[in-house]
């Protein structure tokens, strides 16, 4: 089983002075990306003939035109996007209390990076593989903090319950992560907010866990020994 150790706290300026500037500016290139998708979305919708004045498309002929959509207008900002989430979730970890407060403030208020940050969040349990990857869980549990339950309870719970259980997969030895990702969280009290870290911390003991989570870990543990022989 595999644990992560937490780094020294360090203030912004130290760990990563340019963060804040690159956010600021692939925020603006998102949303102009985001114009240029929907235009090509509605383009794609009159080529495909799948709207018109008494035709609205199908869910998935929606789907499918928002993905031609996105191909057209260029993907290249979506890794663009990943990677810089990915060093802000690392550099979460090691920022004193003001400065993660101030991670959560600037994503939430950077509309273009903030409409796809859930998508983020919920890619998270799929690039969580082998035992190594206890870095790349607790990453995905710090999106779920910095996210600080701006998202429906049950999506949230949802996203909680894939992490874990990909950890299980991974025979990783998930509960001192998730310990060390409330450690972190918004504490809620004073000046108001979520009260993200004591929601991670009863977690395991909630109705959603027992009830769904806690089945889908034995059996991800029980492939997981499989697997090892």
């Amino acid at each position: 089983m595999e644990t992560t150790t937490n780094n020294a706290a360090t203030s912004p300026s130290s760990g990563a002075d340019t963060w804040e500037g690159r956010l600021h500016d692939l925020d603006v290139r998102l949303r102009e990306w985001k114009r240029r998708c929907a235009v090509e979305l509605e383009r794609v919708l009159r080529e495909k003939k799948w709207k018109g004045l008494f035709r609205k498309p199908r869910p998935e002929e929606l789907q499918s035109a928002e993905e031609e959509a996105r191909r057209r207008s260029g993907t290249e900002i979506l890794g663009e996007l990943t990677a810089l989430l990915d060093e802000i979730c690392d550099l979460y970890a090691g920022f004193l209390p003001q400065d993660r407060a101030k991670i959560r403030a600037r994503i939430g208020s950077a509309e273009g990076v903030f409409d796809l940050f859930w998508d983020y969040v919920e890619e998270g349990p799929s690039r969580i593989c082998g035992r190594e990857a206890g870095p790349k869980l607790l990453r995905g549990l710090i999106a779920v903090v910095i996210d600080d339950m701006r998202n429906d309870l049950e999506l949230v719970d949802r996203v909680l319950g894939r992490l874990l259980v990909a950890g299980e997969a991974a025979r990783i030895d998930w509960r001192p992560i998730l310990a060390q990702a409330a450690k972190f969280a918004n504490l809620g009290a004073g000046g108001g907010g979520t009260c993200m870290r004591k929601h991670l911390e009863a977690f395991e003991g909630s109705t959603y866990f027992r009830s769904t989570v806690a089945e889908e870990l034995r059996e991800a543990a029980r492939k997981a020994l499989v697997g090892s022989r």
